[in-house]
């Protein structure tokens, strides 16, 4: 694989100028609107993208590099057959906290990992998914080798890990979650992101509509409360 990859490399430099896999982003775009408006809005696109150096791959890798997103979810069962536990988790991080956030969070999952001795070292990336005005989604993807039958159980050590680089988030500006939630696992952190005022106005409104819990509600601010 290193030998594929440093020949394609070699390849993109030769016929495309100074390329590498280090220095390089991949950016998946969709056009919406009538012909008319996606003719004019990949003329910008190329304009934009020929100024910077950049080159266009066309629709076909584009949908391929979309359609990966369906199968990352299923890449960790996958890793768990070969003793590697992997997750993803995501944020919203204002564009002036964006390179904090990153760089801060992947060395908090490297100290963390490492102050644990635990065995070899853990895969740590991070992309964005979506942009803003006002700043960018981002997704941190960790796995580490773990050892289903030791003393430890890998899940509890891997969620330790996660809460301290979710804490590192926090901490430097990022938000709790982006789109997936708070649910149970985040909810330990509801009382550093809300008021007082806000919580007991949640819990008002439930006790008004839904007194003996029939919907059955147990996260976010409500993690906490008995079915």
């Amino acid at each position: 694989l290193e030998s594929f990859k440093s020949y394609l490399s070699k390849k993109m430099g030769f016929y495309l100028g100074n390329l590498s896999e280090k220095t390089v982003a991949c950016a998946t775009i969709t056009f919406e609107g009538s012909a008319a408006e996606v003719r004019f809005q990949k003329k910008i696109i190329c304009e934009l993208s020929a100024a910077h150096g950049g080159i266009l791959a066309g629709s076909r890798v584009s949908k391929s590099g979309y359609d990966l997103t369906f199968a990352i979810a299923y890449l960790r069962d996958f890793a768990m057959n070969y003793n590697i536990l992997g997750e993803s988790f995501e944020t919203f991080v204002p564009w002036s906290k964006l390179r904090t956030v990153v760089e801060r969070t992947k060395r908090t999952i490297l100290s963390e990992h490492k102050s644990r001795a635990l065995p070899g070292l853990p895969f740590v990336c991070s992309r964005i998914t979506q942009i803003y005005d006002e700043g960018a989604c981002v997704y941190f993807y960790f796995c580490m080798a773990v050892n289903f039958n030791g003393a430890l159980d890998p899940r509890d050590v891997f969620g330790e890990i996660e809460a301290s680089a979710r804490r590192e988030i926090l901490n430097n500006g990022g938000s709790l979650s982006h789109h997936h939630g708070i649910g149970k696992l985040r909810s330990s952190f509801v009382p550093e992101i809300y008021s007082d005022g806000y919580l007991d106005s949640i819990n008002a409104v439930k006790t008004a509509l839904d007194p003996v819990n029939v919907f059955g509600a147990r996260n976010g601010v409500f993690a906490g409360k008995p079915c």
